[in-house]
């Protein structure tokens, strides 16, 4: 009895850690996207938005400043994730110990203000993010979760602005 409960522990943990998450911005042209333009000094009036924060840091949009005088002013409202209501996408993954590539996708509402000389600009933007588990994922280091939605961020702005 105990031996069963260990390998079916045992097959179960190697089955969930072997799902490594790689996460990329949509449509796929957005990884590929960099600033071809001057950036404006930006000042971050609520940075305790972390994850909102990051996510505009990773964009690469405004260069983020310590000091409020001469920059724009940045405020962040928290956005709204939306994801399919169950896993099912990920089974695939778990069963087949990773060797089956799955994905996630994330809708993001992503929001901000930027004041400058009294005048306030609102900023929307619908992100897409996915998520993929696939244990040959491992060799993708560094496609986090706020570094792809900043991806996707820079790609919506850019787009919005031609």
């Amino acid at each position: 009895m105990m031996f069963k409960l260990i390998t079916y522990s045992f097959l179960i943990s190697v089955s969930l850690s072997s799902c490594i998450p790689s996460y990329s911005a949509f449509p796929k042209e957005y990884n590929q996207v960099k600033v071809n333009f001057t950036k404006q000094k930006a000042f971050v009036v609520n940075k305790e938005l972390k994850r909102e924060f990051n996510i505009l840091k990773h964009s690469d949009i405004y260069e983020i400043v310590e000091d409020s005088t001469n920059a724009a002013r940045i405020t962040l409202h928290r956005m709204e994730t939306f994801t399919p209501p169950c896993g099912n996408p990920m089974i695939g993954s778990m069963i087949t110990v990773g060797l089956l590539p799955s994905r996630f996708f994330y809708d993001i509402s992503y929001r901000y203000d930027v004041t400058e000389n009294s005048t306030t600009k609102n900023y929307q933007y619908q992100l897409k993010v996915y998520q993929s588990l696939w244990l040959f994922n491992i060799f993708r280091v560094g496609r986090t979760f706020s570094k792809q939605s900043g991806k996707a961020l820079l790609g919506s702005y850019m787009a919005s602005n031609k």
